[in-house]
């Protein structure tokens, strides 16, 4: 179940040098509704990251190219 400790908690363990990622992602997505085919990209990638198959990124606009591929 994702709540808020969750989020806290892996925000917690993020290494130092992805703490600014992961800020302008929440930034991001807190300011903009998200749309269903987003939040299905952001789904397909939570299942790829659970299954061990990442990408890496360095921008968002490359995160978003890759997920929505």
């Amino acid at each position: 179940m994702v709540s808020r400790d969750v989020l806290h908690e892996l925000i917690d363990s993020l290494p130092e040098e992805e703490i600014a990622t992961a800020q302008r992602f929440l930034t991001i997505i807190s300011k903009e509704p998200i749309g269903p085919e987003f939040a299905e990209s952001i789904r397909r990638g939570l299942a790829q990251a659970d299954a061990g198959d990442t990408v890496v990124c360095r921008e968002y606009a490359e995160m978003v190219e890759k997920l929505l591929d």
